[in-house]
């Protein structure tokens, strides 16, 4: 596949700590591995196509866009968030990791997701997520910001039996997003930064964002 060219705390960092410590993998091939014919790439639709935006049975997203319009850079934004919620509910990370370059940069592909491809998990996470779009910002040519509101007061691994909603539930946090070339010859948006939580936004969003994330299961 030709890889888009082109973070920051991010869910899946956070997703990485808790789930790697619960998880192992001691499987050990007996024989030499047989090479598989390639795969043919997809098209960035196609990839799109396999994020469950709505998230999944498990780990549902209900989301509020009432802040932006639902532009191509947010829309993009919307993407790779669903997304890493979508690989901390999975038990094989493998199929999912390899989609990511079609939403994410080369820095955050490699640093974050990459390494992390032959990963599986016992104890995904679980539980209801709400998002609101809080406002998206223009930074620069071919790059935006767009700023979320995330309710996970209800996210917990699905070992945790004992799980009671948190109290520390609302996440300001905002993905910087850059319009570039890809290996298709057209322009797409990919997210290069994601800032969980971004501080620095904190005081513009913080007291709305607590306000709104009082969701009920």
């Amino acid at each position: 596949m030709s890889k888009p060219q082109g973070p920051a705390t991010t869910l899946l960092a956070v997703a990485v700590a808790l789930t790697i410590a619960g998880c192992t993998d001691d499987s050990q091939p007996t024989t030499e591995p047989v090479a598989s014919p390639a795969t043919p790439p997809l098209t960035f639709e196609e990839a799109y196509q396999q994020v469950p935006m709505d998230g999944t049975e498990r780990l549902p997203i209900t989301w509020e866009l009432t802040g932006a319009p639902d532009t191509d850079e947010v829309l993009a934004a919307r993407r790779s968030l669903a997304y890493e919620y979508w690989l901390s509910q999975a038990t094989d990370w493998g199929p999912i990791v390899t989609l990511g370059n079609y939403f994410y940069g080369d820095s955050h592909y490699d640093r974050f997701l990459a390494p992390f491809a032959s990963t599986t998990s016992d104890n995904p996470y679980v539980g209801p997520v709400w998002i609101r779009v809080m406002g998206v910002e223009q930074t620069g040519t071919d790059q935006a910001t767009v700023v979320f509101c995330t309710d996970d007061g209800y996210l917990h691994e699905s070992e945790d039996t004992d799980f009671t909603v948190r109290d520390k539930r609302a996440s300001v946090q905002s993905y910087t997003m850059t319009n570039v070339a890809s290996g298709d010859g057209e322009r797409h948006w990919l997210a290069e930064t994601r800032s969980n939580p971004d501080t620095g936004r904190e005081a513009k969003y913080g007291k709305a964002c607590t306000a709104w994330a009082r969701h009920k299961s």
